[in-house]
Parts: structure tokens; sequence; C-alpha cells
């Protein structure tokens, strides 16, 4: 009866993280994230004047909510209205800036598969008054860690709860009262 005992839980310790781990591949198709195909202006260009318009283009229909913000040279941000997601494109009217600079046009939209994509897109504009250009910091940057918490959470259980079924079963073989 204990020999039945101990395999019944090396059977589950086994056979449960290998379920898991089978339904974690077949969601890998699904989780493609949508990618910024194009912008216009696009990535890096410089202009005469400040565009009126933005249009960022991704490689599969976005969803709402979708954002675009945008630093002006001097750090300010520049107002944005008229955000439309229609189909992979992501399109809004910029307000008129009399800055000369580089602008960093930040996105964040959601993909098909429901998860949210961040990005920014930079233009340098050669028109304009002169300012103090502000330096670009990282704290608007998410980690590796912050942006997938959720999967390291259901991780390190499922790794928790495939130890305790492995060790469940000595754990009673040790117990005097099991017997």
């Amino acid at each position: 009866m204990h020999n039945v005992v101990v395999l019944r839980g090396i059977v589950l310790g086994l056979v449960v993280p290998v379920l898991l781990a089978a339904a974690g591949l077949g969601a890998a198709p699904a989780s493609a994230h949508a990618a910024l195909v194009s912008s216009d202006p696009a990535d890096g260009t410089t202009l005469a004047a400040a565009p009126t318009q933005i249009t960022l283009t991704f490689n599969q229909n976005v969803g709402k909510p979708a954002d675009v913000a945008i630093a002006a040279p001097d750090g300010t941000q520049v107002d944005v209205t008229g955000i439309r997601a229609v189909g992979p494109d992501l399109t809004a009217t910029v307000a008129d800036v009399d800055q000369r600079g580089t602008y960093r046009a930040s996105f964040r939209i959601v993909s098909s598969d429901g998860h949210p994509v961040t990005g920014t897109v930079t233009y340098d504009v050669t028109a304009g008054r002169a300012v103090t250009a502000a330096t670009p910091t990282d704290t608007d940057q998410e980690s590796f860690v912050h942006r997938h918490s959720s999967h390291l959470f259901w991780g390190i259980l499922a790794a928790v709860v495939a130890l305790g079924l492995l060790l469940a079963p000595l754990r009673r073989r040790n117990d005097p009262d099991a017997a």
C-alpha cells in the first residue's frame, strides 16, 4: 500500500508539470505581439517643419485603448488629440509647437492578443526657436521583471506546486503515524 502512495505521488509530480508545460507551449502562437512596421514621420527622420499628424503602422490590428504622447525638445508635452486606432494604423493630430530639436513620440497600444505594446519614435525638426534640450530619462522604461511579473508569478507558483507534489510522498513515508 505504501508503494502505491509513493508511486502515485511520483506520477502526479511528473504529470502535472508536463501538462502545465504543454498548456504553456500550446498558447505560444497566440502570444505574438504587435510590432511597429512604419511611422510617419519615420523614426530618426529630419523634417523642415513640425508635423501636424503622426501615423504609426503595426503588423496587426491594434485594439483600444491606444495612446500617443509626444515630448518636445525642451521636455514639455505636446498636445495630441484625435487619437484613432483603425486596423493596423494609429493616427493622432499633433499641436503646432515652434521648437527646433528632437521630438520623442511614445506610444502604447493593445495588440490583438490583449498584451500592451509600448515604444518610441524620434524625429528632428530644423525650423523653430532654439530651446535647451531636455535629457531623456529611462525612468519611463519598464524593466524585464516589471513587464513579465505575472509570468514569473505563475511560473514560480507552478514550480512550488510541482515540488510539493514530488515531496509529499516522501514526507508521508517518514511519518510514523502514516502506517
